[in-house]
């Protein structure tokens, strides 16, 4: 199942370096708002929990969703880019939805 992207909460991730939001849920891709790329995140086969792969769609081991204000451009060139631990690191800050992530940063 697919959710409208401003019915979800997310948090905030920094991911490759750039700042990003992420949802454990999979997301109706025309429900994103202009300006945002968004991407699937697949999780390690072992099911630690550890995100190793971000792609434009994810079947097997789905881990959530990733809305990034601009593309990656690994995944936009090969369909795909490998993560290891370092490239992926969670802000801690609260969960938030996407109304007031976009409030705060001025989008839109």
């Amino acid at each position: 199942m697919r959710y409208q992207a401003n019915e979800l909460r997310y948090e905030q991730v920094t991911v490759l370096e750039k700042e990003a939001i992420f949802t454990e849920l999979r997301v109706l891709r025309d429900s994103v708002p202009k300006g945002f790329s968004c991407y699937e995140v697949r999780h390690d086969d072992e099911c630690q929990g550890n995100p190793v792969e971000i792609a434009k769609g994810i079947l097997v081991n789905f881990y959530g969703t990733l809305l990034i204000q601009e593309s990656l451009e690994q995944v936009e060139k090969e369909g795909r880019c490998f993560l290891e631990r370092e490239d992926w690191n969670y802000s801690g800050e609260r969960s938030f939805t996407l109304e007031e992530y976009m409030e705060v940063r001025g989008i839109g």
